[in-house]
């Protein structure tokens, strides 16, 4: 549906027929219009060959039509009445219709009578019905078995279809604004659904079946696989519906089979937010190689991305501990989110109290895990009196995810740089971050500058980041780390340009990173914001540079104990599919093929 306004149909040309009445009949699913067009349009149209224009937008959409005599018309013309499956929505009056055949080569405008009769629903059908009896076409049937539906009452009435069709939603999850993901399972073991809608107030939604993923449902297999003749256990789904949930009303599916018969079933109103609703949805879903573009075009990255967004969106209230004093200008302002492992802190401020030129820089730790709040702040008590290392600890309320957590502390940043280092990064030697600020004021064509990180065994873990098409996971470019696991030879020039840097220790001039708004919140809780946020420098003109001289170990994810491993790879996989639309557009278009 378009919001644009729709110029009268016919305003330019002589009117091709009129509509006598019309109205919505929700039980059917759409508008319903009885008038007469000079010429018959043919049966099978191509979709959007029928458009219904009213005084604020326009209606494209499946269309059904029967034909039948007009005595008063002689042979001047046809009655018709015309289905158009869509949703009841406030487009004030009605215009017309519009009908383009390409096969005639023509475009019939049948304009709206006045004063024009606008029914209501059970006037609407009563008075159609006798129409639909006297008219002819392939499209007859569907319609008639349109009007004869009875609307929902609230009842469950599946069992009353003469096919075995089963379909259970254990949970329905809201998309904002107005989309629905639902989780459950479905058995039609004679393949006798035709289409599944979802609907709520006066809003409709698609047929789902173009955006459903199978899931394995072990537990339902084991218990209904005799009864029902499941064939596997993936009689699971996550599906989406978008557009589908109107301000009141009850939710519920509209369950149609080929025969044309309708069951109805009342579905659970959604509860589930935030975090709590992507780690269902995400932990409900493994897919093969070759499913994985596909169900993210088509289900989760459309769906999760508003539910990500949603959540971000909230306000964000922090709680500042301050220990000690910091320098009043300090030259960089290092930012490390905390999330799991809190006694890295202890570690990183040891290590910072050896080397007499951080004192010239200021320390901002972001807790990122609000239930360790009280371990966090005994352990900085002790290791303030212990190293004397001044710093700031952020409080978050809530789990934002890495690239919100790096942003509260951007905003409460004073330094002129800005260098984001991981909790599990720690100094070989002092200096480090000296030398990655003297390569960025040195050369201002530098956007970036990352350091060597290493495993602690001496071997390369990061000295630069390029992108690679893995096959397995949809030909997506993934940011890979060339030289990994090799013992480090010094390069003939320290300061090397690469493709992009890791966000476990990255620096920038402090107002590049408030220019671009720092990490891009759209990943959803971490994974693929360093090399978004390296590109987009990168598309400023400006380069990225690992400094050799930096020498610091990773230990590389020990930051982070997820026992959840399908749901964190998955999250992963959103976070690629959100990289590659954005950066590489071209794989997103070949692996959806």
């Amino acid at each position: 549906m378009s919001s644009a306004r729709a110029a009268t149909p016919g305003a330019a040309a002589a009117a091709d027929g009129y509509i006598d009445f019309y109205g919505h009949a929700s039980a059917a699913g759409g508008w319903l219009f009885c008038g007469w067009s000079r010429e018959r349009w043919p049966e099978a149209l191509r979709a959007g060959a029928v458009v219904a224009h009213f005084e604020r937008g326009r209606v494209i959409a499946e269309t059904l039509a029967a034909w039948h005599d007009r005595p008063d018309l002689g042979r001047s013309g046809h009655g018709v009445l015309v289905f158009v499956r869509a949703a009841e929505r406030p487009l004030g009056e009605f215009l017309g219709l519009e009908v383009t055949s390409q096969a005639a080569a023509t475009t019939l405008r049948i304009q709206a009578v006045r004063p024009l009769v606008h029914l209501r629903e059970g006037d609407l059908v009563a008075r159609a019905r006798p129409v639909l009896l006297r008219s002819v076409g392939t499209d007859r049937p569907r319609l008639a078995g349109l009007l004869s539906r009875r609307p929902f009452t609230g009842a469950d009435t599946l069992g009353d279809l003469s096919a075995p069709v089963q379909f259970e939603v254990d949970e329905t999850i809201l998309s904002p604004p107005d989309g629905l993901l639902l989780l459950g399972w479905c058995a039609d073991p004679a393949g006798a659904v035709a289409s599944i809608r979802i609907r709520r107030g006066g809003a409709t939604s698609d047929p789902i079946a173009e955006r459903w993923l199978r899931t394995r449902r072990p537990d339902v297999f084991e218990a209904l696989a005799g009864k029902l003749g499941l064939a596997d256990d993936r009689c699971g789904f996550v599906a989406y519906a978008p557009g589908c949930v109107g301000e009141i009303g009850p939710l519920y599916a509209e369950i149609e089979l080929k025969n044309g018969e309708v069951g109805y079933k009342r579905l659970p109103l959604p509860a589930r937010t935030g975090t709590g609703a992507m780690r269902r949805v995400l932990g409900a879903v493994e897919l093969a190689p070759d499913e994985i573009a596909s169900a993210f075009d088509r289900v989760l990255g459309p769906a999760l991305g508003p539910i990500n967004a949603a959540r971000l969106a909230r306000p964000r209230p922090c709680r500042e501990v301050a220990f000690g004093t910091p320098p009043a200008q300090p030259d960089c302002s290092v930012i490390v989110p905390l999330y799991g492992r809190m006694d890295f802190l202890l570690y990183q401020l040891a290590l910072f109290s050896e080397d007499p030129g951080f004192a010239r820089h200021e320390l901002i730790y972001v807790l990122d895990d609000p239930p360790r709040r009280r371990e966090l702040l005994d352990l900085a008590h002790s290791a303030h009196r212990r190293f004397g290392v001044p710093f700031r600890v952020l409080l978050l309320e809530e789990n934002l995810g890495f690239a919100p957590a790096n942003n509260v502390g951007l905003a409460a940043a004073r330094g002129a740089f800005t260098c984001y280092l991981n909790s599990d990064v720690m100094p070989e030697a002092p200096g480090w971050l000296d030398r990655m600020l003297d390569t960025l004021r040195a050369d201002p064509g530098l956007g970036m500058a990352g350091a060597l990180l290493l495993f602690e065994d001496g071997t390369v873990q990061h000295q630069g980041l390029t992108f690679e098409r893995l096959p397995q996971l949809a030909a997506w470019p993934f940011p890979m780390h060339p030289g990994k696991g090799r013992l480090h030879r010094a390069p003939a020039m320290p300061v090397q340009d690469v493709e992009a840097v890791t966000g476990a220790c990255m620096a920038l001039r402090t107002d590049l990173a408030r220019e671009l708004g720092g990490f891009d919140e759209s990943f959803a809780i971490g994974d693929f914001e360093d090399s978004d946020l390296c590109l987009r420098i990168r598309a400023k003109g400006l380069r990225i540079a690992v400094d050799h001289r930096a020498r610091l170990y990773h230990l590389e994810r020990q930051s982070q104990v997820t026992p959840d491993r399908m749901w964190r790879f998955n999250v992963t996989l959103l976070n690629a599919w959100t990289h590659t639309r954005r950066w590489f557009a071209d794989a997103t278009e070949g692996g959806s093929r």
